[in-house]
């Protein structure tokens, strides 16, 4: 929801600039070639374009610099000369938007930065139905200095990030700073395939750093950490095992001191319900520090099964924990570790 918010500003500040360059609002049944097609004066291999047409002349401009700004995503759904384009018409006084295709590609939005120099080229209103159409343009090398920069400041926080794990002699800051440093060269390699679309050349700019290799380092670092499980409580039977196989899937080397990875399971009594039975519980886990008293992360899911026999509810809780901890379990000392 906040990010959503921070477009809707970005796109309101481009709008605000974009209305003080556009060129003036024309009324003519000859609709201009930007319309139709790739604009002349804003060719492809210069300028980055998008259109949006509305009821009303803010609202159009506000859809083109919209259009405009889904070149940038936070992930790259798909890299093709593909676009979108959104358009309405009014009939009998409803106004009805469409989507077609037109923009030079489908990446989105990614920072507030990278649609910096966006503005509303031209604007044309169609006389016969008074539909306001807007052209929206950012120049490609503008866009590519600012998916640069962006790019710089990921490598100058990666590089801090690893020069603090060499400092650290505790084992979970260090996965922090392994995990801080992967996720950082993560979305710099999603910059990158977008740099590679708006550059012509498709070259972009390569990483100072292998995403494999650091993948391997927080893998050392996971299986260096000294951790050993302990289950608080258990409704169920068999959380003990359950909770070890799931940290050895996730990369963890299980022994006897060291941090304390604590789990329970503890669940309600049985429902019956129109000839079915019914189970629910509440799987939790903990990661203590060495002390052996204070909690450095807690997380807990709420888990429901169901049967035709009720003699089969406890196995089947106990698999929904199985799946639940093997899928959540690493992410969840990732984020307790940061």
């Amino acid at each position: 929801m906040r990010s959503v918010f921070r477009i809707k500003i970005v796109l309101l500040s481009l709008l605000m600039a974009a209305c003080m360059q556009s060129t003036t609002v024309m009324s003519t049944s000859d609709s201009p070639q930007w319309v139709r097609g790739e604009p002349d004066m804003y060719p492809n291999f210069k300028y980055l374009s998008a259109t949006g047409s509305a009821s009303k002349a803010e609202q159009a401009k506000a859809r083109a610099l919209s259009n405009l700004a889904k070149i940038f995503e936070v992930q790259i759904r798909e890299v093709s000369t593909t676009s979108q384009d959104t358009k309405s018409f009014r009939k009998d006084g409803v106004e009805t938007v469409e989507s077609s295709a037109r923009i030079a590609s489908t990446v989105n939005l990614k920072t507030d930065k990278m649609v910096q120099g966006a503005r509303i080229a031209e604007q044309w209103q169609n006389s016969a139905d008074l539909t306001y159409h807007a052209l929206a343009v950012l120049d490609r090398t503008q866009a590519g200095n600012n998916i640069r920069s962006e790019m710089n400041r990921l490598d100058e926080e990666t590089q801090y990030a690893l020069n603090q794990q060499k400092k650290r002699n505790d084992p979970l800051l260090k996965i922090a700073d392994l995990y801080k440093a992967k996720s950082l060269q993560q979305d710099r390699q999603t910059l990158q395939k977008t740099l590679k679309i708006i550059d012509l050349k498709g070259k972009g700019a390569p990483a100072l750093w292998n995403l494999a290799e650091l993948n391997e380092q927080l893998q050392q670092a996971l299986r260096a950490l000294p951790l050993k499980t302990v289950v608080k409580s258990d409704d169920i039977g068999g959380l003990s095992n359950v909770l070890q196989g799931a940290a050895s899937k996730a990369g963890f080397n299980i022994g006897r001191s060291g941090y304390q990875l604590a789990a329970s399971l503890e669940a309600q009594a049985p429902i019956n319900r129109d000839d079915w039975h019914w189970l629910r519980a509440t799987l939790k886990i903990e990661l203590i520090a060495q002390d052996g008293a204070t909690v450095i992360g807690y997380k807990s899911w709420p888990l429901k099964v169901s049967s035709g026999t009720l003699s089969q509810l406890n196995a089947r809780m106990l698999k929904a924990a199985d799946k639940k901890l093997k899928q959540e379990l690493l992410k969840s000392m990732l984020e307790f570790a940061t």
